[in-house]
């Protein structure tokens, strides 16, 4: 049982449902995921998302401030 200070990723509680591999997009595998999710640690990927969350609020400002 988890505990309520337990946190999960997506991917885990995804993978923690019941028939969890019917809820896949056809052609991807828990393997695929696994292999995505290894392929960088905690800390690239949270590098990563700030990025895209910059770039993305950089071109909201960009354009709020042409219109």
């Amino acid at each position: 049982m988890m505990m309520p200070y337990e946190m999960m990723t997506p991917r885990d509680k995804l993978k923690s449902l019941p028939d969890a591999s019917q809820h896949l997009k056809p052609g991807v595998s828990f393997e695929f995921l696994d292999d995505i999710a290894h392929a960088i640690c905690d800390n690239q990927a949270a590098s990563r998302l700030q990025e895209a969350r910059r770039q993305r609020f950089d071109s909201i400002d960009e354009c709020l401030l042409a219109g």
